[in-house]
């Protein structure tokens, strides 16, 4: 509501007249900055996740943790049933 207040103030007195209103500099005024601070505070806002980390760091955690282990399943398991039971899970 604040924003949407200042915003709609900051539009009252700058946008319609051609010039700036009387007394005030365009350059050097304070409302230009606080306008696109705002702005720059709700980008955090809306960009915040619920985690602090996405879908490609989860990823990148599972194969790093599992590519040591792979040549231990291989010995285990034949490539071609491993791939097999890969498959499988995938469909």
């Amino acid at each position: 509501m604040f924003a949407s207040r200042y915003v709609n103030d900051f539009q009252a007195k700058w946008v319609p007249p051609a010039t700036p209103p009387a007394g005030e500099p365009l350059l050097g005024t304070a409302d230009i900055q606080s306008l696109a601070d705002l702005g720059n505070s709700f980008e955090v806002v809306r960009e915040m996740q619920l985690l602090p980390f996405g879908k490609q760091t989860v990823i990148q955690m599972a194969v790093t943790l599992l590519l040591p282990i792979a040549p231990l399943v291989l010995t285990m398991i034949p490539l071609r049933e491993l791939i097999g039971r890969l498959l499988k899970m995938a469909l």
